[in-house]
């Protein structure tokens, strides 16, 4: 019998181009290409020229790869390597990192030179890594080479972009392979619509398991046809030595070991924290420790000595990302320093985790929207590596799609005995975990919401907020909601075709055989046309009764403050309105609730679709009894707290449609903290980087609802040399910001910005206290040749906060333009920043309803609000702002502030007697400032150079 010949492994063609712009039709050539052939998981060949495009290089595409027109001269035009790519890519697989831009540019390039176009499958690398890859952040090259370590030492040149793209598909294609089979089918059968044939990579892979079929990895498991990872084991805190924290530095150092640098600043804090809370907890206290300190480890080792293990320390902190921070990078870091194991478990809001039922039952559906084929296959794959189910950590932005609102978990109390992922549930596995940890990590939003459910027990948690500033923030935002009508009357509407006759599948075909069904599908008919009327009717009533008055143009956007007593009586329940309003909403429940029980009690009977008509009509109704709770959230607010809650109408009127929306709550925090929240733990610490604005003010007290005199507070300063390493230049010639709308201010802002980045070319953000003013400098800054030189990047144009922020990390020789958000929270280390100019002081606009409202609040009491309100947030932003410049002992940097009131003004010295007390402040002209800001940064560099 002749033996069968080996089936011999496909060869990968991983092609990398460089063009001189991105449309063949407009002219566009290739200049450089790179191929890299790959077979059986190994580079076997590799193939590299420039090419003479016979037209010139934009400067543009000179700066991104290093091509200059000079170095393609004596390259070989594209015709003359025509046959030796055509006889190097035939019978290959075609492999590109945005796959739908290199294989049509080539196909086109080798028709106009007389050659076929390859017909020849082709696979994209980004879709691939996008679903292999769930929790990475980026999918640019040069951010996933980094992400799993890939050399790539020259982006944008074509060789070194196609060798990395063939180590990133190596790296893929054996994730494919290591994909359990279950989930393979389950990507398999989504027939998903991927670029060219990318899809086939899971298909062709399922197709082997049938002739070699792979075991499960044993850190996984099934559950009613999903593949899960299993949960972590749970920790027991072991008792230890009561004694042992380590108060020396020699005790430190061996603690230490090669885990942690001793840093004599963070020492002192440690033992500031531990021998406060072992002698003295009677009394809160604030850390104010500088950058560089290292405060989150200089808290929790201390905190978990004192507290270990028969306490619990609950950490909140401002961002989810700050959380996420601490858990994946701080905690180990601790554990692998602590000679016990502390659990933590992180604790965020329902809608943070998935629903296991909920995204099973979204796989039963056929899904024509790429990309949430795409989501969903991203989430099937994160399933095998997860243990929390936390949603954030996909790194997906959860607006960009109405999928999420379907998938993402509502509580525990939805849950139902019969629902086949009970055991699996992730907020119940975090549940299990909150039991057995020592920290617990939350946000401020969490913890002002759920504080009584972490100090149930007997033995109350320590409680640690870190950055402490935005506490009282926190509070105010989640106190402040709106009422959005047009959501309303859409999932109104969404409702009424649910139970419409005609709609191409609804409730009546549900319970087409239950009579007691049809009856109560009838009566919803006549609920949602009143409930529809009653939410029209409330919007006229507020309009009558706030807005008649109010002019504005099409498309403009009004927002009018509304009178509190006016709007109370409007909201009273007894009263027309609101008594049609909840007659209606409950009317609707009440029947729908019907229905629901008639559904449950036939459980077995019912098709995928009818479950999700039922869950569609549940979800819908939630938002208006959302809704309907707001408004009697607004209510209270104006019952208890009147003259503290403002609410305002906002109104968006057009041709086609009016849009209103209702908003509004507390203006402070109203001891909510010291009644709510602070009376279910230890006495809490308080820590942040930049807390206080002077050391007169009691802005901070204030704002955390504490009493000043019964405070412990200790500052700890940066141990960074900003007397050597920074300079903050003020432009004393700089126009009034009071000229904002006079356009010599915006020339100014731009021309100077242009010089600035013109003569610096170095790592720039631009901060602003607008995106208006963004947008008119981004648009000047677009006349000039900044945009052949560098990558500028613009908040609200080019991306948003996220995206930006990834891409400026990266860069080499950027510009970014930002306004609010972008002040603080942002690690930009070594030489990601090197300059930062600052357009105006960071004042709110007193023009913004919740500033008039809060400012009229404290004028009613005789408190001055500038003094008292206004200049606290400005200087406590200014030093956050100022804080993005050095990062690590070795960065240095240069603040640039075109607002002279920063000099000439009273309430300027109060601002520069808050930033790093060394820090060299220099007014002068905004020639001498450039001039200043170039010899500066220019002496650094030559001074790094030489180490």
């Amino acid at each position: 019998m002749k033996k069968q010949s080996k089936k011999r492994e496909p060869i990968y063609a991983i092609v990398d181009l460089e063009t001189t712009g991105t449309s063949v039709k407009h002219g566009d050539r290739i200049i450089q290409i790179g191929c890299v052939l790959v077979q059986a998981g190994q580079i076997i060949n590799q193939f590299e020229t420039k090419i003479n495009p016979r037209t010139k290089i934009p400067h543009s595409i000179e700066q991104l790869t290093g091509i200059t027109n000079s170095d393609v001269h004596d390259a070989p035009w594209f015709d003359d390597v025509a046959d030796t790519l055509e006889s190097l890519l035939s019978d290959t697989i075609f492999v590109a990192h945005n796959v739908n831009f290199d294989f049509p540019f080539l196909n086109a390039e080798l028709e106009r030179a007389g050659h076929q176009s390859l017909a020849i499958p082709a696979i994209d690398t980004v879709t691939l890594a996008q679903i292999l890859l769930p929790t990475a952040k980026s999918f640019r090259l040069r951010d996933l080479s980094s992400y799993l370590a890939i050399e790539h030492d020259q982006p944008h040149s074509a060789a070194s972009d196609a060798e990395a793209t063939a180590v990133l598909l190596i790296d893929l294609l054996k994730k494919v392979h290591q994909l359990p089979t279950l989930t393979l089918a389950s990507l398999v059968k989504m027939k998903l619509q991927l670029p060219k044939q990318t899809a086939d990579v899971f298909s062709q892979e399922l197709e082997k398991r049938r002739h070699h079929p792979q075991n499960l990895s044993a850190d996984l498991y099934v559950s009613n046809g999903l593949v899960l990872h299993k949960s972590r084991p749970l920790a027991t805190p072991m008792a230890h030595d009561k004694n042992a924290y380590p108060a020396t530095k020699k005790a430190k150092e061996k603690l230490f070991g090669d885990q942690l640098e001793f840093r004599a600043t963070q020492s002192k804090m440690m033992n500031s924290i531990y021998n406060h809370y072992a002698h003295d907890a009677e009394k809160p206290m604030i850390i104010e420790a500088g950058t560089g300190v290292g405060k989150t480890l200089g808290y929790l080792l201390p905190m978990v000595y004192q507290a270990y293990p028969d306490r619990q320390i609950v950490v909140s902190t401002a961002t989810n990302l700050q959380l996420q921070q601490i858990e994946q990078k701080t905690m180990p870091q601790l554990n692998a320093m602590l000679p016990f194991e502390v659990a933590s478990v992180v604790v965020k809001g329902n809608d943070h985790y998935l629903d296991l039922a909920k995204f099973a039952h979204s796989l039963s559906i056929v899904e024509d929207s790429k990309l949430v084929q795409l989501l969903k296959a991203r989430i099937l794959v994160w399933l095998l590596q997860t243990t929390s189910g936390d949603m954030d950590e996909l790194n997906l932005n959860a607006q960009q799609s109405p999928y999420f609102t379907e998938i993402r978990h509502h509580g525990l109390r939805t849950l139902s005995r019969d629902n086949p992922f009970i055991k699996d549930d992730f907020l119940m596995r975090r549940n299990r975990q909150l039991q057995h940890a020592t920290v617990v990590i939350t946000n401020h939003a969490y913890l002002a919401a759920h504080a009584a459910e972490f100090g149930h027990d007997a033995l109350r948690p320590y409680l640690v907020v870190d950055e402490a500033q935005h506490l009282s923030d926190s509070i105010l935002k989640k106190a402040r909601q709106t009422v959005d009508f047009q959501r309303l009357t859409t999932a109104a509407h969404v409702l009424e075709g649910l139970v419409k006759e005609g709609s191409e599948r609804n409730l009546i075909d549900v319970f087409a055989h239950l009579p007691l069904g049809i009856y109560n599908v009838e009566l919803l008919q006549g609920d949602l046309q009143q409930l529809d009327q009653a939410f029209l009717d409330f919007q006229g009533a507020l309009y009558r009764s706030f807005m008649l008055n109010a002019a504005g143009e099409d498309d403009q956007i009004i927002e009018q403050v509304v009178d509190n007593d006016r709007l109370y009586a409007l909201l009273d329940a007894s009263g027309p309105v609101m008594m049609n309003l909840e007659q209606s909403l409950a009317s609707v429940q009440l029947h729908f609730s019907a229905l629901d029980h008639l559904f449950a009690s036939r459980s077995d009977s019912w098709l995928t679709s009818d479950r999700y008509l039922m869950s569609q009509f549940a979800t819908q109704l939630a938002a208006l009894n959302g809704a309907d709770e707001v408004l009697h959230e607004f209510v209270s607010a104006l019952d208890q707290h009147d003259e503290a809650a403002v609410f305002w109408l906002t109104v968006q009127q057009s041709h086609e449609r009016s849009t209103m929306k209702l908003s509004g709550g507390l203006l402070n925090a109203s001891h909510y903290l010291s009644e709510q929240v602070y009376p279910f733990f230890q006495p809490a610490l308080f820590v942040g980087a930049t807390l206080f604005t002077s050391k007169r003010s009691n802005y901070l007290y204030q704002q955390l609802d504490l009493n000043r005199d019964n405070v412990k507070v200790k500052h700890f300063k940066s141990p960074f040399n900003y007397q050597q390493n920074s300079r903050l230049l003020i432009a004393k010639d700089a126009p009034m910001p009071a000229d904002a709308d006079n356009g010599d201010y915006i020339r100014y802002l731009s021309q100077t910005i242009y010089r600035l980045a013109n003569e610096t070319q170095c790592q720039t953000m631009v901060l602003f206290n607008s995106l208006v003013t963004v947008e008119q400098v981004y648009s000047q800054l677009r006349s000039t040749d900044l945009f052949n030189q560098r990558d500028i990047l613009a908040q609200g144009i080019t991306g948003n906060r996220e995206k930006l922020l990834k891409q400026f990390a990266t860069g080499e020789n950027s510009v970014l333009l930002g306004a609010a958000s972008f002040w603080e929270g942002i690690d930009l280390p070594n030489s990601q920043l090197q300059l930062l100019i600052i357009t105006r002081l960071p004042f709110d606009s007193p023009q913004e309803i919740l500033n008039r409202a809060q400012s009229s609040l404290l004028k009613s009491k005789g408190i001055n609000p500038f003094y008292h309100l206004e200049l606290p947030k400005a200087t406590m932003r200014m030093r956050q702002g100022i804080g993005r410049l050095l990062r690590t002992p070795d960065d240095y940097g240069v603040a640039v502030v075109l607002d002279p009131r920063l000099s000439d003004r009273r309430y300027g010295k109060t601002i520069l007697n808050a930033l790093p007390e060394m820090m060299p402040v220099v007014a002068a002209a905004t020639a001498n400032v450039i001039e200043e800001t170039k010899k500066f940064l220019k002496n650094h560099e030559r001074s790094t150079q030489r180490q």
